[in-house]
């Protein structure tokens, strides 16, 4: 079992818990070096944690809705969407673009995955269910919770690199995989169909 698992597995009473615990983990996967593979690591985790909101609510939940959730309040705003790309896309460029582009995403899936989990409590918790759930109505909270997790994220994210949490090991491991298949389907060794494949086993790892 790996650390995240661990972490996820303690008895958390409250979504406040569920929460930060996810946040934490989302600001690691957005140390992932490799760009794009950065944004699905941190979406599983995201999904996983509506997943154990909505269950502390005994509310109903699908992944596939959890996804479209994830989408519409991630692409409210322009900035949003702009802001969490743009910080992965900076790590193609060689070193200093990664240092940067790591720092930066780290901190933006940090408060981002603060801002979804504190929108969806807020939901459930006034008794929305599934069915109810409108992105555009929580479009100024999430923006709003946005801005007060970037705070909570640059603190998980100094604490992240000065400890050298073990997921730092465990990315390492994840990125070397993603590297190696990405270079598979460069040189046409492997289908599109099939890198996605390996791809998705490999990142379901960082919450299996």
């Amino acid at each position: 079992m790996n650390k995240y698992n661990e972490e996820i597995n303690k008895v958390e009473n409250t979504p406040d818990q569920i929460i930060e615990t996810h946040m934490y983990w989302a600001v690691a996967a957005g140390c992932i070096p490799v760009p794009v593979a950065d944004i699905a690591a941190v979406t599983a985790i995201q999904l996983d944690m509506m997943a154990q909101i909505a269950n502390y609510y005994d509310a109903d939940y699908s992944k596939s809705q959890g996804k479209a959730w994830i989408t519409a309040i991630t692409t409210a705003t322009a900035s949003s969407a702009i802001a969490r790309f743009g910080a992965s896309l900076v790590k193609t460029i060689p070193v200093v673009g990664q240092i940067v582009g790591s720092t930066a995403m780290a901190v933006t899936s940090g408060a981002s995955t603060y801002a979804i989990g504190q929108v969806i409590n807020q939901h459930f918790a006034e008794g929305g269910t599934i069915d109810n759930f409108h992105a555009a109505k929580v479009k100024e909270a999430y923006e709003e919770m946005k801005e007060e997790g970037k705070e909570f994220a640059k603190d998980m994210a100094a604490k992240f690199k000065k400890e050298e949490v073990v997921i730092e090991i465990e990315t390492e491991s994840v990125s070397e995989k993603l590297k190696k298949i990405n270079k598979l389907y460069k040189k046409g060794k492997i289908s599109k169909k099939e890198y996605k494949k390996m791809r998705d086993e490999i990142l379901t790892d960082l919450i299996a």
